[in-house]
């Protein structure tokens, strides 16, 4: 995962999950406090990897997450590194999602979760009018948010065009295609799951990118899911013979 470029503020991540991924990752650390006496396997990481850690009382956790359920421990990234969109590029064959406006850090952080456990090769999102990756999102993700590369870009329709030049195949979920995921998902190969935003949905540009489309069949009287637990499912549908890594 490259981690070369930022203009993001720093970040206050808390909860053992969630300090436990930022360690395992390659992603930086600043600073640990833990609650004297509590979470030692996360102080012993920290330490191995030479971030400072710092025995605290729950009081001074608290001042640093007001409001915040901090599991006693806290840990300060000096900002979120987005990936380069050639990374994804030079992935050989893993799946890719993009995201064309996906606003509600809960949503974006689940998402970032199933891509993690689905051994995606990146998350792509638009700069403009979509979520960042903030502490909300990190928290949503369980920490996986440091693990996978999440690329930001100027222009999804762009993208979606880069990654076509790759020799991927771009599905866009929409709840009007005629073709399910599941038929769908049996003749694609390297696959790129385009999801569009709460409420909007794909915009008609980023849709007309798209190779193919597909919809979530649904039973009569539910018009629409989540579109965190529709990413889910349509995600996988594309990649159940993929290797996962």
């Amino acid at each position: 995962m490259a981690t070369r470029r930022t203009t993001e503020p720093p970040l206050l991540v808390s909860g053992a999950n969630v300090v436990r991924e930022l360690l395992g990752s390659a992603h930086p650390v600043d600073r640990v406090w833990v609650r004297a006496g509590a979470a030692r396997d996360l102080a012993e990481r920290a330490a191995a990897r030479r971030v400072p850690v710092e025995q605290v009382g729950a009081e001074v956790l608290s001042r640093l997450l007001p409001g915040g359920a901090h599991q006693g421990v806290v840990a300060r990234v000096p900002a979120f590194r987005y990936a380069e969109l050639g990374d994804v590029l030079d992935d050989p064959g893993r799946a890719v999602v993009v995201l064309d406006g996906v606003q509600d850090p809960q949503n974006l952080g689940a998402i970032v979760r199933t891509a993690r456990a689905a051994g995606v090769a990146g998350v792509v999102l638009p700069r403009d009018r979509a979520a960042a990756v903030t502490a909300a999102v990190a928290s949503a993700a369980a920490g996986h948010v440091f693990c996978v590369p999440v690329v930001r870009v100027t222009n999804v329709t762009r993208a979606c065009e880069m990654l076509k030049d790759a020799g991927r195949w771009l599905v866009a979920l929409v709840a009007d295609a005629e073709r399910s995921i599941f038929e769908v998902a049996a003749g694609v190969d390297r696959p790129v799951l385009v999801v569009g935003g709460e409420g909007a949905g794909l915009r008609p540009l980023v849709r007309r990118t798209c190779d193919l489309e597909a919809s979530i069949p649904m039973a009569a009287g539910v018009e629409s899911l989540n579109v965190s637990v529709a990413t889910g499912i349509a995600l996988y549908s594309l990649t159940r013979n993929a290797p996962v890594v």
